[in-house]
């Protein structure tokens, strides 16, 4: 993995992950390049000031482009925006007074986007006594009248907006609609509604397939579930209870998030104690201990694609043959080597094969 940050895996991830999420318009490779030449390595007041001032100025052209009445113009830039004041806030504690508005900016910014994109929908799913904010993306018109749909969920420290820029717009060049919501301990209903996260997530999963019955315009038995990172351990628990789902993808997925992410990967501790609503790493243990597929994965009875890297530095790549192998399921796993590329987290070096491969498999099941 290049690193942009020489002796600093994390931070240069986190820019790896950036460019990758520009090849579906969450970024651009100069105004990538040119903020992190910027950055003081190992400073996170100079990280979140030349990411801020960045995606302040990309923000303040989409709005000029909007007004010139550009407005496929101002969506790219908008888009563009949203991921750099998300990138801003990705390093501040959870106590930072800046993270809550910071995110602000970046949901406001992908809604502006939305606002001038007549495929793309604000919804807000119910869910228990709230709601779970996200948005819904028609498929082409021609797909049909009910056209199969994927729910599309990130993983500890994503967002609904980001989950867009990884693959998200795969899914309608295949006929498919799109549903990416904020579950709890994720985005929205973590920052702005204290919601944390919770092991059973096949209740937000069914509440988002409650949600698509209720709108009358999808193929319901044509549902499919993917997730990346933590969000491979939400979809595939899901799976195992919500029997209307068709197919599910794990890519990336942990089989227990307590050791193969938390025990494996020291720079997310603090974000799993913020998720848990943790005080000591003693709470962390005890309620990460719950996120486990032990006693669920058998019950998946869908096909099941897991996909993993052994380059992975935040989800021990161990895990995905424990999934697979207790999965009693149709299932395939696809394992990156070193060095192969899409082995790295999330494939952040390869989204140009590794998310059409994925769109493609749940397309061939739907």
């Amino acid at each position: 993995m290049f690193e942009f940050f020489p002796g600093n895996r994390s931070w240069s991830f986190a820019c790896i992950r950036l460019l990758a999420e520009s090849y579906y318009g969450g970024g651009e490779f100069n105004e990538i390049h040119r903020t992190a030449q910027r950055v003081k390595p190992g400073d996170v007041e100079s990280w979140h000031a030349e990411w801020l001032e960045t995606a302040e100025g990309v923000a303040a052209h989409g709005r000029e482009q909007q007004a010139a009445g550009h407005p496929q113009s101002a969506v790219k830039a908008f888009f563009r925006a949203s991921n750099y004041y998300r990138v801003a806030e990705f390093l501040l504690p959870f106590t930072d007074d800046r993270k809550i508005p910071t995110y602000r900016k970046s949901a406001e910014s992908f809604q502006a986007a939305v606002a001038l994109s007549p495929g793309i929908e604000r919804v807000e799913v119910p869910y228990d006594d709230t709601t779970m904010p996200g948005y819904f993306f028609h498929a082409p018109a021609s797909a049909g009248e009910k056209p199969p749909v994927l729910i599309f969920t990130g993983g500890a420290d994503s967002t609904a907006e980001e989950v867009y820029f990884v693959g998200g717009p795969e899914a309608a060049k295949r006929g498919l609609a799109l549903l990416i919501v904020d579950g709890p301990g994720r985005g929205g209903m973590l920052r702005l509604r204290n919601s944390l996260a919770i092991p059973d997530f096949e209740r937000p999963i069914t509440a988002m397939v409650d949600y698509l019955e209720a709108r009358g315009d999808v193929d319901m038995n044509r549902v499919a579930l993917m997730g990346m990172s933590m969000g491979g351990y939400y979809v595939t628990r899901a799976a195992a209870y919500e029997k209307r789902v068709q197919c599910c993808v794990s890519h990336f997925g942990p089989y227990d998030c307590y050791r193969d992410i938390y025990e494996y990967y020291e720079p997310l501790r603090g974000q799993f104690r913020w998720i848990t609503g943790s005080d000591s790493e003693d709470e962390v243990r005890r309620r990460l201990s719950q996120f486990t597929l032990a006693g669920s994965i058998e019950k998946v009875e869908c096909p099941l694609l897991i996909l993993h890297g052994e380059d992975d530095i935040i989800t021990d790549p161990r895990c995905a043959h424990q999934t697979y192998d207790e999965a009693q399921c149709e299932k395939e796993l696809r394992f990156l080597r070193a060095g192969e590329p899409g082995a790295v987290h999330c494939s952040y070096d390869n989204h140009a094969e590794i998310f059409p491969f994925m769109h493609d498999w749940v397309a061939a099941r739907l």
